[in-house]
């Protein structure tokens, strides 16, 4: 299997979707087979991505057009990339399957073309082994994520939170496309494995010098991309999007902004932080930023989901608690932040889709999303609530569940630098269990609000008693959660097992910058030799 693959599958797809659905009349069935089947390629080929890249000892790397880099843009995919691969691919297929029932509205082509769309742009953020080439992949999520995001186009809050999430992350991206622009007049090169070699006085093929002391430059790139993933990564204080846009879009739509979308900015900043520019002079001024607006972010996060009347900002609000602790950790700087970030990603994720969407049936049943008019309904869907449960204990980080542990690596990881930010996590933590109990005790005990009707994410109120639903759970959305809680409680008791086998091994490839460079300096030379 060719590396550069993976992305392109549900791109492809993505392209003709509308064309297959015009052809078929938009027939519902084939626009979900359709979609579903993309998702299902893509995700037995992050499989198969895996097994290459924990079957190699150094990084995989794919060569569009033969252009050999730096001449080209190539992708390169390490243990570190393929893992984020793998967990992606998973969840975009669960949200897709998710949606097939949860997603009720006309428009149903465009809905899996936006999302598709989205999963290429998040796989290629993730492969990239080019700077530019990552400036396109978030132009390609962006344009996704805005239109996808406003896809109830009739409801103001959907348009509101598409537009704020559309001009900030369009700013964002402009200023990161003009931290390339200083990076290329210093360095000549945009390859990130070329950008490496010269950085650390590295030969490598068809290549400039440097022009005069990059630092300077490195500096500007380094304030400009950090101010781009601030606002693509929800921290403070560039998180001001984020509540309207999660509560403006579809349920599955948050699920896959929360787990995959919003890590992209944090994953770029680890790359060029730990492989390409790895013991940049000014490291410790850059760890002082990432500690600073970390903690505001956790701490901002973590009090305001106690004061959310709306169980969706309620979520908003604990993805920027978790984006603050990833960011915090960025600042260490050793082997172990590398692995304690890629292994919270991965918990974080599947722990977040479980409770966008347990919520997601809570809302699905009632059609309400304001956390009073959700009093009770937790009693007519047991077995969602206990799942809900099982999400909520998880993202607070009670063991034996599979965030606990990635917590467990956060706090050790800030332990090497003060006693006081490894509090941070203990602190927002005991916030954001106060708030989920509340949460959850609405959800039990509250008293039903009268009138309940199914008029908030799904319109259709006729169809919603035709479907035979009014009575408790929807099983097609509850199969999925089931899985994810399934995964929720084997990835902690199995936790041990997969940071030995994988997770240490992906940290580890991620800071050799000397096999990064390798790997396409060797192919490079190869291509030479026989032209």
């Amino acid at each position: 299997m060719e590396v550069g693959i993976v992305p392109v599958i549900p791109l492809g797809f993505a392209f003709f979707l509308p064309f297959i659905a015009f052809a078929t009349g938009k027939n519902r069935k084939v626009v979900i087979a359709y979609a579903l089947t993309a998702q299902t390629v893509a995700f037995l080929a992050g499989i198969k991505l895996f097994k290459m890249a924990y079957s190699s000892n150094e990084p995989l790397v794919y060569a569009f057009g033969n252009w050999i880099a730096p001449i080209g843009i190539v992708f390169e995919v390490d243990r570190l990339s393929a893992t984020l691969v793998l967990t992606a691919t998973f969840g975009f297929l669960m949200a897709g399957i998710y949606s097939a029932r949860f997603i009720r509205e006309h428009g149903l082509e465009f809905f899996y073309t936006f999302l598709l769309g989205l999963e290429a742009g998040t796989l290629g953020a993730f492969m990239t082994g080019d700077a530019f080439n990552l400036f396109v992949m978030l132009e390609v999520l962006g344009a996704s994520a805005y239109a996808i995001v406003g896809f109830y186009r009739n409801r103001s809050e959907s348009i509101e939170g598409a537009f704020k999430y559309g001009i900030s992350g369009a700013v964002a991206t402009s200023l990161y496309f003009l931290a390339l622009g200083f990076l290329y007049a210093s360095l000549g090169t945009v390859n990130m494995a070329d950008l490496s070699a010269k950085f650390h006085g590295i030969d490598f093929p068809i290549t400039v010098k440097v022009f005069g002391d990059p630092t300077l430059a490195l500096g500007i790139f380094f304030a400009l991309t950090i101010s781009m993933v601030l606002v693509k990564s929800a921290i403070f204080p560039g998180h001001y999007w984020l509540p309207d846009a999660y509560q403006g879009a579809p349920i599955p739509v948050g699920a896959v902004l929360s787990g995959f979308v919003e890590v992209v900015g944090i994953y770029a900043l680890m790359r060029f932080l730990y492989t390409v520019f790895q013991g940049v002079s000014f490291s410790g001024w850059l760890s002082l930023v990432f500690f600073t607006l970390g903690t505001a972010t956790a701490f901002l996060g973590s009090l305001m989901m106690l004061v959310q009347r709306d169980v969706k900002r309620v979520i908003a609000y604990s993805t920027i608690l978790h984006m603050g602790y990833l960011f915090m950790t960025l600042g260490v700087g050793t082997e172990l932040a590398v692995l304690a970030i890629n292994f919270h990603i991965v918990n974080h994720a599947i722990a977040k889709m479980l409770l966008f969407f347990t919520v997601g049936a809570f809302i699905y049943r009632t059609g309400k999303t304001k956390i009073d008019e959700l009093s009770g309904v937790g009693k007519k869907m047991p077995v969602t609530t206990f799942l809900f449960g099982i999400a909520t204990l998880s993202l607070v980080g009670v063991p034996p569940l599979n965030v606990f542990f990635s917590k467990m690596l956060i706090f050790d990881a800030l332990m090497q630098k003060s006693v006081w930010l490894a509090s941070v996590v203990i602190i927002t933590s005991a916030i954001a269990a106060w708030a989920y109990f509340k949460l959850f005790i609405t959800l039990w005990r509250g008293k039903p609000v009268e009138g309940h009707g199914h008029h908030g994410e799904n319109e259709h109120e006729e169809e919603k008693h035709n479907l035979g639903i009014e009575g408790g759970e929807v099983w097609t959305l509850t199969s999925v959660n089931l899985i994810l809680g399934l995964l929720v409680v084997l990835f902690g008791i199995l936790a041990p097992v997969l940071i030995d086998s994988y997770f240490h091994g992906a940290a580890v490839q991620a800071m050799d910058y000397k096999s990064y460079i390798e790997a396409v300096r060797k192919l490079a030379e190869t291509v030479l030799l026989n032209a």
